[in-house]
C-alpha cells in the first residue's frame, strides 16, 4: 500500500486550495469571462448588503454568508459555482480596487 506522507498532502492542498484563485468560471458551468463574473459577484454584493456591510463583515457571518451565496446561485443560475469562489471574487475586487 503506498502511504501519502503529511508533507506531500500539505503540498497537495495548499496546490489546490491557492490555485482556486485562479480558477476559469467555466470550470462551474458559468458562460461569463472571469472579470464579468468577478463584476456580477460584487454589484451583487452591493445591492444584497447595500454598503451596510464589508466583505469581512459577512465572512464573520457563516450562515448569512451562505445564504448570500445561495441567492447570488439561484438569481443566475450559476448552480455549480461554489461558496468559496463567489465569495473569493468580491474579496478579488476589494483588493484590486
Amino acid at each position: 500500500m503506498i502511504k501519502a506522507s503529511p508533507e506531500s498532502q500539505f503540498d497537495f492542498y495548499r496546490g489546490f486550495l491557492m490555485g482556486r484563485g485562479q480558477f476559469s468560471p467555466l470550470e462551474f458551468g458559468v458562460a461569463l469571462t472571469r472579470e464579468s463574473l468577478i463584476d456580477a459577484m460584487v454589484e451583487d454584493f452591493s445591492i444584497f448588503y447595500r454598503d451596510q456591510w464589508t466583505i469581512d463583515e459577512l465572512l464573520l457571518h457563516p450562515r448569512e454568508a451562505t445564504h448570500f451565496c445561495d441567492e447570488v446561485r439561484r438569481k443566475h443560475q450559476f448552480f455549480d459555482l461554489p461558496d468559496d469562489i463567489i465569495l473569493r471574487c468580491i474579496m478579488t475586487a476589494r483588493k484590486r480596487g
